[in-house]
């Protein structure tokens, strides 16, 4: 009889336990509203990202003036050394939505380096301009999956900040303010 009492005090302290743990939520930030056109089912969706890396579906919003550049598909030439696929950067090829090359910049060319540490074959990758605010998308190739992990540049640490990873999705429009 003790030991049914041991037993069920323990399934009831460690219920308790998953319950606690499961009732704490991250701390969520509000960072950014991105339009999506999923490729799968060809779908536009309208989304906030969170700090803690969730996104939750929004309504319709006028996305602010920005530029899309889609780098050529030779910039990146990907290799395998110690068992990790990584990147070798070839040369910086940016063209904008009309076909134009970019002038090439600083910060472009900065971006263009720190994606070099992305440990997957890069398949896709896209810089968004608004203002003076760099985003960047970046599509991996990862055996039949299409990761898109979509990052800040932060211009002062010098780094690309994930804010979230989508499947197969292009992002086709953003604001940098909450408007709810």
């Amino acid at each position: 009889m003790k030991k049914m009492v041991k037993v069920i005090s323990v399934i009831i302290v460690i219920i308790l336990f998953a319950f606690i743990l499961n009732s704490y939520q991250v701390p969520k930030r509000w960072l950014i509203n991105l339009i999506t056109n999923d490729e799968r089912i060809d779908k536009i969706e309208y989304v906030s990202v969170y700090s803690n890396g969730n996104i939750e579906m929004i309504d319709k919003f006028k996305s602010d003036d920005i530029e899309i550049y889609t780098a050529d598909s030779d910039c990146y030439e990907s290799y395998i050394s110690d068992n990790e696929v990584l990147n070798k950067l070839k040369k910086i090829v940016l063209i904008d939505s009309d076909g134009n090359t970019v002038d090439n910049d600083e910060i472009i060319t900065e971006i263009f380096q720190i994606a070099e540490e992305i440990k997957h074959d890069i398949w896709k990758f896209q810089i968004i301009m608004d203002d003076d605010k760099y985003f960047v998308i970046v599509e991996l190739n990862v055996n039949w999956q299409s990761p898109c992990d979509f990052y800040e540049y932060d211009q002062t640490q010098k780094k690309l900040i994930l804010f979230h990873r989508f499947d197969d999705v292009d992002i086709i429009g953003l604001s940098l303010t909450k408007g709810e």
